[in-house]
């Protein structure tokens, strides 16, 4: 378990670890809501065999 003897070396830590974070989820989000707004039409989505 870590220790911190102050709150700055707490904050430095996940400080650290929210960057981490923010890195990650942020480009997982806006390729969610580009899907979930701007979804792509086609017959492999949702199964319709009609041409257009």
């Amino acid at each position: 378990m870590m220790e911190f003897h102050t709150f700055y070396d707490y904050f430095l830590y996940t400080k650290n670890w929210a960057y981490v974070m923010m890195f990650v989820t942020l480009p997982v989000y806006v390729l969610y809501w580009n899907t979930v707004l701007f979804p792509k039409k086609g017959p492999w989505l949702f199964g319709d065999d009609d041409e257009h």
